[in-house]
């Protein structure tokens, strides 16, 4: 026998979507009002005032005060999103160490941490670190996202240990971390940032392309990221480069590091400073460009996309830059445009927030249906 109380399937839908496009317009743009949601919606009035009521219940939104609007004696009821409607947790763990960031469902920065490596295993840190960030501000941790630097299997949702990387994560699984855990690899994380608030947010294809102590390459055609069956799509890093692979090849020309199995950002971006005034750095800076570019030529050959993005402490510089583009426009069978990456402050720990953010609302959302 069904539930009197229990609403239609069609009439829940129905209002799981309104209640949605009001959330959806509180993370956004904060305090706001029934008219205001009415308006901007196309949702009528009487719906949104239900739907208002039905997420105060819930204990999503909470009235903030009136203030006069509109004709003489019309009273408007401010909303906004209630302090304890949630949290969200992202991570960036490299070389490092791991940094962390805590917001409340509309983005609001509560606490920020950093933690620099030491001797625990990593899973341990990780999960310190995440339980240390999650311990902070009212609601529950509805998501928690963590970035890495290796690849992550799209199935298993662990960390792909790759032969000499020089990345510390090991063994990592996001069950291990903790509940709603997101695990994915920086690349593809700050991809998303770029698709989502910077360079490639017009782009109907682009490749995102990372240089820094690893390399890595994350594709986007559309709105869908390849990731491969294993999520090793983009390891550019062991692409062949005249008998050697990429990482081995840039090495060779004195651009990786004596004691670890990664290139050296510094020499890098040495090269990068002199080259104006120095010629035998303009002639390592022309090298590395080249090299670089004819992978990225590559992978224009086979993708096509509209845009290529460079990324990382060294990629968006705007020497090596020009020299990518230069090969690349010689080499590529079609126009592409190549350019520097706009989200520069640390792009994969913005990358995996944006995805927690989607996540957390979405679990606010099924629990206000569910409540």
């Amino acid at each position: 026998m069904s539930d009197p109380d229990r609403p239609l399937p069609r009439l829940a839908m129905l209002r799981a979507m309104t209640d949605r496009a009001v959330l959806d317009h509180v993370f956004v743009h904060g305090r706001t009002t029934r008219a205001e949601l009415a308006a901007t919606t196309g949702i009528s009035k009487p719906t949104i005032s239900e739907s208002v009521r039905r997420l105060e219940t819930a204990g999503a939104l909470r009235a903030t005060g009136t203030d006069q609007t509109g004709r003489r004696g019309r009273i408007a009821t401010f909303y906004e999103l209630a302090a304890d409607a949630g949290r969200v947790v992202a991570a960036e763990v490299n070389q490092q160490g791991i940094r962390t960031v805590t917001t409340d469902l509309t983005g609001t920065v509560l606490t920020t941490g950093q933690v620099s490596p030491d001797d625990r295993p990593m899973t341990a840190a990780v999960r310190d670190a995440v339980a240390a960030a999650s311990g902070t501000g009212p609601g529950p941790v509805r998501a928690t996202a963590i970035s890495v630097a290796n690849p992550v299997d799209p199935v298993t949702h662990e960390v792909v240990a790759l032969p000499g990387s020089p990345f510390p994560e090991g063994r990592l699984r996001a069950g291990e971390i903790g509940p709603d855990v997101l695990l994915d690899n920086d690349v593809n994380f700050s991809a998303l940032a770029e698709r989502r608030e910077g360079a490639a947010r017009e782009a109907k294809s682009f490749a995102y392309i990372y240089v820094g102590a690893g390399l890595g390459v994350s594709l986007y055609v559309g709105d869908q990221l390849v990731r491969g069956t294993h999520g090793l799509a983009g390891e550019i890093g062991y692409l062949d480069s005249s008998g050697a692979t990429l990482a081995s090849a840039l090495a060779d020309q004195g651009f990786g590091r004596s004691d670890a199995p990664s290139l050296d950002v510094d020499a890098i971006l040495t090269t990068l400073d002199r080259a104006a005034d120095d010629a035998v750095a303009a002639e390592r800076l022309r090298l590395l460009g080249a090299t670089l570019g004819r992978a990225v030529a590559a992978i224009c050959t086979i993708v096509d996309p509209d845009l290529v993005l460079l990324g990382g402490p060294a990629g968006s510089r705007p020497a090596l830059v020009a020299e990518i583009r230069r090969t690349v426009r010689a080499a590529a069978p079609g126009p592409v445009r190549v350019e520097a990456g706009a989200v520069t402050d640390s792009a994969a720990l913005r990358g995996a927030l944006l995805s927690a953010l989607d996540h957390g609302r979405e679990a606010l959302v099924r629990a206000v249906a569910e409540s």
